[in-house]
């Protein structure tokens, strides 16, 4: 996908703030810089950055410019030096990649790799405990850019399963710059749209990589691990949610004459409460 606009603008925050610390960057995808020069320099100005070192016109002079001394990317094509590794595969076992960076990006890259336990895995693997990871993914429409959309609640489970503390979640919509931060009333209106979710999270340990379950049916699955997966999602902001007709579409009722899907509609009308929800 690239680095965009509203990526500088985030890099340019955590650095800002204080919460993405130390001088290693591993890029999951060799990124082109989107974002237009002056852009990107309008923006560094926002943050009282006007002491550019070097044009920024790549990826690695953006990382340079925000004080990362070392930058190193993986890409099936090699782009700018990138080390040429299949992220499908187990970069430690099958290409001996053992370093570890204080942040590791995935910027549009995940939804085009088929094997997405290993991606994951590998993202997990080579962040430094205390570091950063930050995703940019596709999250609605998109149609056929890849495998893969990602849902608000996949990084909430991911998270949850890896103790990995969730620092920023936002969204843009259309390929505009402008992040909104996410909330569930504000993402339902804009759903059917092509979205984008920005995901940053800290790694906070360096334990084993956790393959998530969909805690929305943490509290009744008989797995041991998973028995004590924190809050039901239908309780938060990563509650699932529908529209249209919902679930009832899935009856068939739409194939029904319409005078007999007007019958049914009259004997529903007149159940109790409680039967129509078992219903």
């Amino acid at each position: 996908m690239g680095i965009n606009a509203e990526m500088v603008r985030i890099v340019l925050e955590l650095r800002r703030d204080g919460i993405a610390k130390g001088g290693s960057v591993l890029e999951f995808g060799a990124q082109d810089l989107c974002a237009a020069p002056d852009v990107v320099e309008f923006i560094f100005g926002e943050h009282g950055r006007r002491d550019i070192a070097e044009p920024v016109l790549t990826a690695r002079s953006l990382y340079t410019n925000a004080g990362y001394q070392r930058h190193i990317s993986i890409d099936a094509i090699g782009q700018d030096g990138a080390l040429v590794y299949d992220l499908n595969k187990d970069l430690v076992a099958d290409y001996g990649f053992t370093d570890r960076f204080d942040l590791v990006t995935n910027l549009g890259t995940a939804e085009h790799c088929f094997n997405q336990f290993q991606f994951f895995k590998n993202i997990h693997d080579t962040c430094r405990a205390g570091g950063l990871m930050i995703h940019a993914a596709p999250c609605a429409g998109n149609v056929n850019h890849g495998f893969f959309n990602y849902q608000p609640r996949f990084f909430a489970d991911l998270a949850a399963a890896n103790g990995y503390e969730m620092l920023r979640m936002a969204f843009t919509v259309d390929y505009n710059s402008k992040l909104f931060r996410y909330d569930p009333e504000v993402f339902r209106k804009y759903d059917s749209r092509d979205l984008l979710l920005y995901v940053v999270l800290r790694k906070a340990g360096d334990t084993p990589f956790q393959t998530p379950f969909d805690g929305m049916f943490a509290a009744e699955n008989s797995l041991t691990s998973y028995q004590d997966a924190g809050p039901n999602p239908l309780s938060t902001d990563f509650a699932p949610y529908l529209k249209g007709s919902g679930w009832q579409g899935t009856k068939g009722y739409a194939e029904l004459p319409w005078w007999r899907r007007e019958t049914m509609r009259r004997v529903l009308a007149r159940l109790p409460f409680s039967q129509l929800i078992r219903r």
